[in-house]
């Protein structure tokens, strides 16, 4: 492909990229999380499908630095959302595990954003769907394998 062409490419990405994310988020952020923002949904994500993770482990699967995290945790342990767990063996290290609580709030918004997200794919077909789906795993799985791969 030309350069010109690529180049086209990528200012029409980015000119549907940041509307779509910006305006999704913000929809999601809005009328389906009303208890938590994005971010903090994500981290309750992560330690729902994840398990118990050092908070470390939980930036970089959430792609925020460790002083971010730290906060976020703060904020959610003080909803009582997520605990602190001090291994016995070695009390430096310090876990982070969802809530029964924190599974709930979960769980509700998992269904929430997935009848709001329906909602909008269901306008397209099948096909577009599938073709959509397909090039994000696409480019999650380059973005994965450039930054050493987290699964």
């Amino acid at each position: 492909m030309d350069k010109q062409s690529l180049e086209i490419l990528i200012k029409r990405y980015e000119d549907v990229y940041l509307f779509a994310t910006k305006s999704i988020s913000a929809l999601i952020s809005e009328q389906v999380l009303e208890e938590l923002s994005l971010e903090q949904f994500a981290v309750l994500r992560n330690l729902h499908l994840k398990g118990t993770l050092k908070s470390s482990e939980l930036a970089e699967y959430c792609g925020v630095n460790k002083s971010a995290m730290t906060a976020k945790i703060d904020r959610l342990e003080a909803r009582q959302l997520v605990e602190r767990i001090r291994d016995e063996e070695d009390r430096r290290n310090v876990y982070i595990n969802i809530t029964d609580e924190g599974r709930k709030i979960y769980l509700k918004g998992e269904e929430k954003i997935e009848n709001f997200v329906a909602s909008y794919l269901q306008e397209l077909t099948h096909e577009e769907l599938d073709s959509f789906i397909t090039i994000y795993e696409k480019i999650n799985t380059i973005i994965e394998k450039r930054r050493g791969g987290l699964t």
